[in-house]
């Protein structure tokens, strides 16, 4: 990534001077039927940084270095080179696909440190070839790099035929996905009249289609370490970002999701503890977790020996409930704070109203808090504070972002003047 405006295909003498390695590095990769040889710097990040660039400098690249351990793959492989730069060897992905990651992870560190994303500055240099000793670079932004791909889409008049390998039917899949991404949206505290509250959730970008959302971000939906590793994900990203925010005095608070059975199995709930451990104790008094996916009769010996342990790194613990009423005493026996009810898209209160009415009525008996997803319409959000809801979240409310804001009023009146504007 050059700062200069003028690029060209040959590199600097910063990217030829580190030959040989670059050249045993590329040749072997060059052999392969797959993969592809990057050079990312972030000299670009650090003129924007400017003066503050020597106070920060170790503290950007040690979040560079965590983005890249998160998003490559375990036969990928990265090392830093010189001040600025990091040379990334992918060991499947091809140039197009790979230059895409690498630009997604200096285009965080952007997000991250200085509250935008400008595609435009996102430089990557590419090896093509070795002439005469030497290689040679291509050097392509990021708006080039997704004008491309949208050329490539389109031109594509039908998907080409995956190589499989019978041995990891997901690995085709696998290797062709693009890094996850955390987005955010509001909560709506209707008590207290503030969005104070931003829920995350991991979104995966797809190629010419709509991306996925959710635990639907997964390959395979009934491998649980492939959802572990999607939870430890989107904990490590929500809080890198909160982190940069707070220390830029950003405050709100955060509800990360994590699935029942990443902490319904000791093995798993072990690995997701590891990385709880390392959150700074700062940050643990504004951290909230919902857990999703509990099943139908979830036994109250289950339910508070897993909210017993979220309680541990957390303000409070919510359930998210698909099921209707039947499993919130047990949820409020287990010291459950908030249970949100999940609407489907497109619901409205002609066919949902009498199952919200129910569900905030048997929650207040409890003594639980009750929140509703989904509240995506003017007479939703109506209906829903009529029938006692505390906590409401959906496109009505506010939409998903890239990043969290800080705490904001939001009264009633604002509620109202939303729903006769709408």
């Amino acid at each position: 990534m050059d700062g200069g405006a003028s690029r060209t295909d040959v590199p600097g003498e910063q990217l030829t001077v580190a030959a040989p390695k670059l050249r045993a590095i590329f040749q072997a990769q060059a052999q392969a039927s797959v993969g592809s040889l990057h050079m990312v710097g972030l000299d670009t990040l650090r003129e924007r940084l400017g003066a503050r660039w020597p106070k920060v400098a170790d503290r950007v690249h040690t979040l560079a270095g965590r983005l890249l351990d998160q998003t490559l793959r375990p036969t990928d492989a990265w090392f830093r080179y010189g001040d600025d730069d990091y040379v990334v060897v992918f060991s499947r992905l091809g140039r197009n696909e790979a230059g895409l990651v690498c630009a997604k992870v200096v285009e965080q560190l952007q997000r991250m440190l200085l509250g935008d994303t400008d595609a435009s500055a996102v430089w990557i240099h590419s090896a093509v070839q070795e002439i005469s000793g030497e290689i040679l670079f291509e050097c392509t932004n990021l708006n080039g790099m997704l004008n491309e791909a949208a050329h490539a889409s389109v031109a594509a008049s039908a998907p080409a035929v995956p190589t499989r390998d019978d041995s990891n039917p997901w690995g085709y899949a696998t290797q062709q996905e693009l890094p996850v991404e955390v987005s955010f949206r509001p909560v709506w505290d209707v008590r207290k009249e503030v969005l104070s509250i931003y829920q995350a959730r991991p979104i995966r970008p797809r190629r010419g289609r709509q991306p996925s959302v959710g635990y639907d971000c997964v390959a395979n939906s009934e491998d649980f370490q492939q959802i572990l590793s999607l939870d430890v994900d989107v904990l490590r990203q929500t809080m890198e970002i909160y982190g940069e925010l707070y220390r830029n005095q950003f405050r709100c608070f955060l509800s990360v999701p994590v699935h029942f059975e990443t902490l319904a199995s000791h093995v798993r709930r072990r690995e997701y503890l590891a990385v709880l451990q390392g959150i700074p104790k700062e940050l643990l008094s504004f951290l909230a977790f919902h857990i999703v996916g509990l099943p139908q009769g979830v036994p109250i010996s289950r339910a508070t020996e897993i909210v017993n342990f979220l309680k541990q790194f957390s303000r409070v613990v919510i359930a998210i409930v698909e099921n209707g009423c039947q499993d919130l005493p047990a949820l409020a026996a287990a010291g459950v704070y908030i249970t949100t009810m999940l609407l489907p898209p497109g619901a409205s209160p002609k066919r949902w109203g009498p199952e919200l009415s129910r569900f905030a009525q048997e929650a207040a008996r409890l003594r639980l808090r009750a929140g509703v997803e989904g509240v995506d319409s003017s007479l939703l959000a109506s209906y829903a504070d009529g029938a006692g809801f505390h906590y409401m979240a959906g496109d009505f409310i506010g939409p998903w972002s890239e990043v969290p804001e800080n705490a904001l009023r939001f009264t009633r009146a604002d509620l109202r003047a939303r729903i006769v504007a709408d």
